[in-house]
């Protein structure tokens, strides 16, 4: 393991400081193609979109019995393009809004914040 000392680093830090990760933590600030990539807003919408196909190729193909059982109403077919719409909304939001280290830090920082003034009220005892 390669150990280079920082600057104003303690000793501690100095010996378990590695110059890999040091260029992995550089490559995810200027790439955050993996931190992209397992968004939830990918996940999900990957996920409604397949459903969202799989049932529109069911739907097309019911049978007059299934068709009967839903009241007359291609079930499969209207769900399924309500799948395909949903997922295709949650991918254009990731694509269009991709996450930053920078959105990251502020939503950290407002929970940390949040939580501290909720700290403050649950210690308060209620006014009569």
């Amino acid at each position: 393991m390669a150990s280079t000392p920082r600057t104003g680093a303690s000793e501690d830090d100095e010996r378990y400081h590695d110059a890999f990760i040091d260029a992995a933590e550089e490559a995810e600030l200027d790439h955050g193609a993996a931190r992209n990539l397992f968004d939830l807003r990918t996940i999900i919408g990957g996920l409604f979109t397949l459903y969202g196909v799989f049932l529109i190729i069911l739907g097309v193909f019911d049978s007059q019995a299934e068709i009967d059982k839903a009241v007359g109403v291609r079930i499969n077919l209207w769900t399924g393009l309500g799948m395909l719409a949903l997922g295709l909304a949650f991918l254009a939001w990731a694509l269009l809004r991709p996450l930053t280290i920078e959105a990251m830090v502020e939503s950290a920082d407002a929970e940390a914040e949040d939580e501290e003034v909720g700290g403050e009220r649950r210690a308060r005892p209620p006014a009569h």
